[in-house]
């Protein structure tokens, strides 16, 4: 056998032992963050996010995005607006769609926010409420129609 069959021998044996732990490995990820996700959402409950954490970093990022200096006040600014979020989430939650909860809640990405939850919960409200107002002969934007979408009593003063 010449170096380069060896090679390419040892090549396949290396990767076929790596598939074999790889696989087993990712399938029990798998399995873990679904059994994880199934136990948040499918018990219909709000998961609990660290907000001090993700709190803390999002300034050090604002920090870095445009200068300056990351200040106490900036973390609990935001550690403000997140537990208001929380509450207004779980203050509607029965009231959200049970597709809804498990396409907005994302509690396993990078920096978790009930901000975001709750963001994602208000657009798709909006989003139906849109579709349901022009009824089935509505335009939509794709044949050239325009949507308007309602101000966000919470926006007006902006």
């Amino acid at each position: 056998m010449n170096d380069i069959a060896a090679c390419a021998l040892g090549a396949r044996s290396t990767r076929s032992r790596f598939q074999s732990i790889l696989k087993p490995a990712m399938a029990a990820a798998i399995a873990g963050a679904l059994s994880a996700w199934t136990g948040t959402a499918g018990a219909q409950q709000l998961p609990s996010i660290n907000i001090q954490q993700t709190c803390q970093i999002a300034s050090v990022v604002m920090v870095s995005l445009l200068g300056g200096s990351s200040t106490q006040n900036d973390v609990n600014i935001c550690l403000e607006t997140e537990n208001k979020a929380r509450e207004q989430i779980l203050k509607d939650w029965s009231a959200y769609q049970a597709s809804d909860r498990e396409g907005c809640v994302q509690p396993a990405v990078y920096l978790p926010s009930y901000v975001e939850w709750l963001t994602c919960f208000e657009m798709n409200k909006v989003v139906r409420e849109s579709r349901a107002s022009r009824g089935a002969d509505g335009a939509t934007p794709a044949d050239g129609g325009i949507i308007t979408l309602p101000i966000v009593p919470w926006a007006r003063g902006y």
